[in-house]
């Protein structure tokens, strides 16, 4: 594609206050392609690698706006040239135009238009027959029918703004709080929702890959109606090519909308299929540059690399570029891929910090980590070029990794550090550790993670004490050695047991209604009733 040449002498420069938003704009492998953004770690290791990337003085984080009023900003960008950002706003408009920059993006005023929940229905006009059914209500209006629906305000971010109301004192208290604000009133479809990343291009609307998106899930944030990721595979295992093709039609007449009123590049579309009729409903449009489009880019990039893939076909962020300045479309087409995901761990109440310097990964995953401490914000961007959704609102095996990965980077542990455990025989009964782990019903064999104690009886004998009150001696000095998913699981078999079982150590302190332990002795016969795992490999079931 000739962006290059497009370009000419002019550079453009990507301003992002998180630089990962920008990367697919690396693959393009163009001279032409700088980068200016926040001072962060993922910065300084791509400033290694590419010499186009600028980092502002600040040591503190600064939003996209204010990273273009730095000196740095003002000494590196030369008055004409190109100026993107994810989402433009009035005060990028600004600082553009005050410094002679050409900015790409749509106008503010117009995407604010499009996004916001109330005055989104003018511009969706004939659109709206694609929408649940919905009134627009000063709250202090509303009245309770006994059905659950959903009150969105005009403005809102990441969910902030969306309430899902079941019942009269929900909806008192809304009323009291915002009694003269205007919402939203929807009715509530339940059942999964899914989002694309779609291109207008001149005359063109390039519809893309359909994504399942991961919403409110534990332990990834508290907000329920807050967007946490994205998979790419899940789709194509619960959508069938009908329904596939209901929703390709509504991406296509959203695209054809918005170039009504002059929009160019990304945009994307939520949608939800009621999980009763299967209808697909339109939620919502974004007009931005959709989070998701950096990683489906880079997803792309791998298809493309491997294969013979035409001049026509392209990333999504190379589609978008090629939009904004104008580049003639002409047989022009979206990668095609169907797998991989994304997910974004969200400061929450229960996790506040992850340990980053101690954080190991398994093998297929690649994180971004954010120094973010405000409630909501991203502490970790997670990625996998596997599906991680076995279905709906459920995780599959690669999902429970990654879980595994925020509980153990949350404590400060090497995510796959070898364990030790014992399997304690009394009265014809084992015990074990009866666990709800976000979601996830088991039980599992107590026991803890081996670190700097590399005596993996001592270790086993002081886990056994401190989480169950219980003294043993061991069978035979030598455990039985599992290798789970790569982690190295050592377990003895306890005899002499003594003492009274009652849960203790870190398993209390851990314990809240998302992530809790219980002691239970279960008769030897009836453990094949029983979902029993290994602590690392929840495939590992008796």
């Amino acid at each position: 594609m000739q962006i290059q040449q497009k370009l000419g002498q002019k550079r453009l420069f990507y301003a992002t206050r998180d630089i990962e938003r920008a990367e697919a704009g690396l693959l393009l492998g163009i001279s032409n392609f700088w980068i200016i953004t926040n001072n962060s770690p993922r910065a300084k290791i791509l400033a290694n690698e590419h010499k186009n990337i600028i980092i502002a003085d600040d040591k503190k984080t600064l939003d996209t706006w204010q990273i273009l009023q730095t000196p740095r900003a003002r000494r590196s960008i030369k008055p004409g040239e190109y100026i993107l950002v994810f989402k433009n706003t009035k005060q990028i408009e600004t600082t553009c135009a005050r410094n002679d920059w050409h900015l790409l993006n749509p106008k503010a005023e117009l995407s604010s238009k499009i996004e916001e929940k109330i005055s989104q229905i003018e511009r969706l006009g004939p659109l709206t027959k694609y929408l649940p059914t919905f009134q627009i209500e000063i709250c202090e209006k509303l009245k309770w029918k006994k059905k659950k629906f959903i009150l969105q305000f005009n403005r809102a971010h990441t969910g902030s703004g969306t309430f899902l109301i079941s019942s009269k004192k929900e909806l008192d208290g809304v009323r009291k709080k915002f009694p003269k604000r205007e919402a939203r009133i929807t009715k509530y479809i339940k059942g999964p929702f899914f989002t694309n990343n779609n291109i207008v291009w001149g005359d063109r609307i390039l519809t893309g890959n359909i994504n399942y998106q991961i919403t409110g899930l534990k332990p990834f944030t508290d907000n329920p109606f807050a967007t946490i990721g994205n998979d790419w595979e899940l789709p194509h295992k619960i959508l069938n090519k009908k329904k596939i093709a209901e929703y390709d039609k509504i991406a296509l007449a959203a695209g054809k909308r918005l170039k009504k009123f002059g929009w160019k590049g990304l945009y994307g579309i939520d949608a939800v299929m009621d999980a009763k009729t299967k209808k697909i409903y339109l939620i919502e449009i974004n007009a931005r540059q959709p989070a998701s489009a950096t990683y489906e880019s880079q997803l792309q990039n791998s298809v493309i690399a491997r294969s013979e893939a035409t001049k026509q076909s392209h990333t999504t962020f190379e589609a978008h570029l090629a939009s904004l300045i104008g580049i003639p479309a002409n047989k022009e087409s979206l990668t095609k891929i169907s797998t991989g995901a994304q997910i974004i761990q969200r400061v929450t109440t229960n996790t506040t910090v992850v340990s980053e310097p101690r954080i190991m990964k398994p093998d297929n995953l690649r994180y971004v980590y954010y120094n973010n401490t405000a409630l909501n914000s991203d502490l970790l961007r997670i990625q996998t070029n596997v599906g991680v959704m076995a279905e709906h609102n459920k995780f599959n095996s690669e999902g429970g990794k990654i879980i595994d990965f925020i509980v153990c980077a949350k404590h400060g542990n090497p995510w796959n550090a070898p364990r030790a455990g014992t399997i304690l025989i009394r009265d014809n009964k084992i015990l074990l550790i009866k666990r709800y782990k976000f979601g996830k019903k088991y039980f599992a064999i107590p026991g803890g993670t081996l670190d700097n104690d590399k005596n993996m009886l001592a270790l086993a004998k002081r886990e056994i004490l401190e989480e169950t009150g219980l003294k043993f001696e061991p069978v035979s000095a030598e455990p039985i050695h599992v290798v789970s998913n790569g982690r190295d699981e050592y377990y003895f078999i306890g005899k002499n047991v003594r003492g009274e079982s009652k849960l203790g150590g870190p398993e209390i302190e851990h314990t809240h209604p998302d992530n809790s332990y219980e002691l239970k002795w279960i008769k030897l016969s009836d453990l094949k009733k029983n979902k029993f795992i290994t602590q690392a490999n929840e495939k590992n079931n008796l």
